[in-house]
């Protein structure tokens, strides 16, 4: 009997992280773990510490943005402020969006967690 060789499977974006195995008990195994209660506490964890880490860098790129909000000047100024505070808060959500998808899918999406691999975050 000629074995069929099938294309490697690779995991991307939106895909099932057990696609990466062609064994079946490799993959039973790693779903039974995957989905456990531990490996889902530690996967918020770890999205937990993405999202404080880019949040406060992403504030660092929109504060003098912010910061223009409270400053007072007479006219339509309030116009121009809330023009800059919808700005402020679409770059930032737009930044932090894009790093935590990012460092998600490098550190955290489709593999087994220690609690002390959590760090590599950082």
């Amino acid at each position: 009997m000629i074995p069929c060789k099938t294309p490697p499977r690779h995991s991307g974006a939106g895909r099932n992280p057990a696609d990466k195995f062609d064994n079946d008990l490799e993959r039973a195994v790693f779903m039974v773990q995957y989905q456990s209660l531990r490996q889902r506490v530690l996967r918020l964890a770890g999205v937990l510490l993405i999202v404080g880490k880019h949040g406060l860098r992403g504030l660092l790129y929109v504060w003098p943005l912010t910061l223009l909000v409270f400053v007072d000047f007479p006219g339509l100024w309030d116009v121009i402020r809330l023009t800059l505070l919808v700005l402020a808060t679409a770059g930032w959500s737009r930044f932090v969006y894009g790093s935590v998808r990012d460092d998600y899918r490098r550190f955290i999406g489709g593999r087994l967690l220690e609690p002390r691999s959590l760090r590599t975050v950082f």
